[in-house]
């Protein structure tokens, strides 16, 4: 079927019956807007109005699907054969109008579902986990995020969020802002941890308690504890009476007190120190150190 060579019968038809777009589309119970896009083209009648349609304009439903007065009366089987084919097309038209209907419905039902799970990765902080470490015996596990989530909605500061979690669910959340995380290490007994993180290239250690729920700045530990002993020589000591030193962790010790230290500073003279030293964390000692360079 033309639709625009039908369409134009069909109004052709109607303005000789003397009938408006409205009493045609009355009597077929439809609405007259569905007539006027038969007659411009825009679509065709359903094939279940076309019987009812070419009673209402005498003609015979082979002469609307082929969009004219036929000049001679059709075989029969011609008839059928032309209905046949009409039928199928519609058929075909209906399936296709349905499948993209449902597939524009799938495709807004997936944009949807897939908003909703990343609004609650968001929210829940998975997108922003940088690390996980469980404690030694297994029993609690520590887990570092690279935003701030201090706001339980959406995460948007950058900062670094360690939340550790006991096997019974209860939970310690700590915030740093302003800074990138380095590492994260237990100690053997499982009760405390050693985390480093970045601020503006300065790397500072935190020494957080976990049955005593406290954290201390260990690097400021670390400084009291090289005041005692003979690299205090140097003579490091910056204006602010504090030694100018970089530290890095390395290990616990067995003992889940003691921690391997690197150390790197510039004394008075400008000469380069670097080394080891071993710290107790109970005593606040530092033994053993080993320098590398400057001696």
């Amino acid at each position: 079927m033309d639709n625009v060579k039908t369409g134009g019968f069909i109004k052709q038809l109607r303005k000789e019956k003397e009938m408006t777009q409205r009493q045609l589309a009355d009597q077929l119970h439809i609405t007259d807007r569905a007539v006027s896009k038969w007659e411009r083209g825009v679509c065709a009648p359903d094939i279940s109005l076309l019987e009812p349609l070419a009673e209402i304009l005498e003609v015979s439903i082979v002469e609307l699907i082929q969009g004219e007065r036929a000049e001679a009366p059709q075989e029969p089987e011609a008839s059928a054969k032309e209905i046949i084919s009409y039928s199928k097309s519609e058929v075909k038209r209906k399936v296709q109008g349905v499948r993209k209907k449902y597939l524009a419905i799938a495709a807004v039902l997936l944009l949807a579902a897939a908003l909703t799970a990343g609004v609650l990765l968001w929210r829940s902080g998975r997108l922003f986990i940088l690390d996980k470490v469980a404690s030694p015996d297994g029993k609690i596990c520590a887990t570092v995020y690279s935003k701030d989530l201090s706001n339980h909605f959406f995460p948007l500061k950058e900062g670094v969020s360690i939340i550790t979690e006991q096997e019974d669910g209860l939970q310690w959340r700590v915030i740093y802002g302003d800074c990138t995380y380095q590492g994260l290490w237990w100690s053997p007994d499982s009760r405390k941890y050693v985390l480093a993180l970045d601020y503006a290239d300065e790397n500072r250690l935190t020494l957080s308690w976990l049955d005593r729920n406290s954290s201390s700045n260990l690097n400021a530990y670390l400084s009291m504890g090289v005041e005692a002993t003979e690299l205090r020589k140097y003579g490091y000591s910056t204006p602010d009476g504090w030694p100018e030193i970089k530290y890095q962790f390395l290990q616990w010790g067995t003992d889940s007190a003691s921690m391997l230290i690197y150390y790197d500073f510039e004394d008075s003279a400008g000469e380069d120190h670097t080394g080891y030293f071993w710290y107790n964390c109970e005593t606040g000692a530092v033994k053993g150190i080993l320098e590398v360079d400057g001696r």
